[in-house]
């Protein structure tokens, strides 16, 4: 029967797969909330995500694995591959100087916010999407995150191309880390 579900799983992470390229909005659960995502290179996907978040930047990235994560990196100090080893995948979100080769939106002076999720199917999520997801949390500004369900669906139907309802979120938002060169300062707890 595990079997059954896991290929199910995998389909229905296609499927979503699909929408992104078609340039969609997905709501999904990760391991720590419900969250939008959109693919990063897509200009129109991105637009719509910045709608539903009424903000422009910045947004996190999804990554597929450490090695696409730490990819994004101008310089790899000790400190960074150590906290990417130590926290990956996981619940815990570095920020560090990037190359700037995404869409502006995933930048905050010259810096990205990058996590690998312990949610094996946003893994494979952003694996098939090209190896990183733009993404947030699944709110308004102000307002609560919300669970992914038939009344989210009705109410947010115009935003959404898909919506992904694979293993819950835990419900507490992701550690927070800034890399500097040398150190690390934690910006959220």
């Amino acid at each position: 029967m595990s079997r059954r579900v896991d290929t199910r799983a995998k389909l229905r992470t296609l499927q979503a797969g699909r929408k992104l390229h078609q340039g969609g909005l997905l709501a999904h659960n990760t391991s720590t909330l419900a969250g939008i995502t959109a693919l990063p290179g897509h200009n129109r996907a991105v637009s719509k995500a910045q709608l539903f978040k009424q903000r422009r930047k910045p947004f996190l990235l999804l990554a597929d694995s450490k090695r696409t994560a730490l990819k994004q990196a101008i310089w790899l100090p000790k400190a960074l591959r150590q906290l990417a080893n130590s926290s990956w995948p996981g619940a815990v979100t570095l920020v560090f100087p990037a190359r700037k080769h995404l869409h502006e939106a995933c930048y905050q002076k010259r810096t990205i916010a990058v996590r690998v999720d312990a949610n094996p199917e946003v893994r494979r999520l952003a694996n098939i999407s090209g190896g990183l997801l733009l993404s947030s949390s699944l709110n308004r500004r102000g307002k609560p995150v919300e669970s992914i369900n038939q009344k989210l669906k009705f109410r947010w139907q115009r935003h959404f191309l898909a919506m992904l309802n694979h293993e819950q979120s835990c419900g507490v938002a992701s550690k927070i880390i800034k890399v500097l060169a040398k150190t690390h300062r934690v910006i959220r707890k």
